[in-house]
């Protein structure tokens, strides 16, 4: 008797195998119809148009200010001190917990 039970129980957990498959399948579809609508709403945009040139003084004058401060040094300077404080700060919370796990 417990065969065709367990028969049954076997059928019925495929089926729910089943139903659950079509349900991924369709969602899937979904998915892919919702894709094909915004890749063909893009396509129906306008072109952009090109971002203005920056006018030739203000790039003199840019260059000038970055022999006399440069900029992408400090900031690089800055960016490395940001990146080491936060390490140092991941390092303390790890030590934190260390200690308060040997207590």
């Amino acid at each position: 008797m417990t065969w065709l039970l367990q028969g049954i129980y076997d059928l019925l957990a495929q089926l729910v195998c089943w139903i659950m498959t079509a349900l991924v399948g369709f969602l899937n579809l979904i998915v892919a119809a919702l894709a094909a609508l915004i890749g063909t709403l893009v396509e129906l945009l306008p072109e952009m148009p090109l971002m203005p040139g920056v006018p030739s003084e203000i790039t003199t004058a840019a260059s000038w200010v970055n022999w006399i401060f440069p900029v992408g040094t400090v900031a690089s300077f800055f960016m490395f001190i940001l990146a080491a404080w936060l390490l140092w700060q991941a390092v303390a919370i790890a030590l934190r917990w260390a200690k308060a796990m040997n207590e």
